[in-house]
Order: C-alpha cells, then sequence, then structure tokens
C-alpha cells in the first residue's frame, strides 16, 4: 500500500517537472521571438526617421 502511494506520489512530481521544464522552454522561446520582432521594428523606425531626416534636410 505504501509502495502504490509512493510511486503516484513520483509520477505526481515527474509530470510537474515535466510541465515546468516545457512551460520554461516555451517562455524562453517566445521571449527570444519578441526581442527579435521588437528588434526588428525598432531597425525598421531608425530608418523611417533617417529617411524623414534626409528628405527634411533636401527641402531646407
Amino acid at each position: 500500500m505504501i509502495g502504490l502511494i509512493l510511486s503516484e506520489v513520483i509520477l505526481f512530481v515527474v509530470a510537474a517537472l515535466l510541465g515546468a521544464g516545457i512551460g520554461w522552454y516555451a517562455y524562453i522561446v517566445m521571449g527570444a521571438q519578441r526581442r527579435n520582432e521588437a528588434a526588428r521594428d525598432i531597425e525598421q523606425l531608425r530608418a523611417a526617421l533617417t529617411e524623414a531626416q534626409v528628405r527634411r534636410a533636401r527641402i531646407s
């Protein structure tokens, strides 16, 4: 009886650890994707600002 309870406890602990590991991996992957998108957006905004500044300088 004790062995059955112990095996269930071990099963739940393993399941919890696997779930935490998968969640952590998903969090890291999504964070990297967010950082890449943000860097791409910033680069696009910088390019647009530079282009606008050049056009404004040509007009002046």
